[in-house]
C-alpha cells in the first residue's frame, strides 16, 4: 500500500474522504470492497483505499489487496 500512498502524495492526495461525503456511502463502499475478490490473485476480501485532495475536495478510491498489493480504482 506503501507505493499506492506514495504515488497519490505526488498527484496530491492524501488518505481520507472529503467533509462532504456521507458516512452511509462511504459503508457500502468499505463493504463492496470487503465482499470483494482481487482480479490479480484471487484473494477474497480487499481493502477500501480513499484519498482526497483537501484544496479541489477531489475524491479517488481504490479497492486494495493485502495479499499481492494488487490496487483498482473503484
Amino acid at each position: 500500500m506503501d507505493e499506492l500512498i506514495k504515488k497519490m502524495a505526488e498527484e496530491g492526495y492524501v488518505p481520507g474522504i472529503p467533509g462532504s461525503m456521507e458516512t452511509a456511502n462511504h459503508a457500502v463502499e468499505v463493504e463492496l470492497c470487503a465482499n470483494s475478490i482481487c482480479e490479480k490473485c484471487g484473494h477474497e476480501g480487499l481493502e477500501y483505499v480513499p484519498f482526497v485532495d483537501h484544496a479541489s475536495q477531489d475524491f479517488r478510491a481504490f479497492s486494495f489487496c493485502p495479499n499481492c498489493d494488487n490496487a483498482e480504482e473503484l
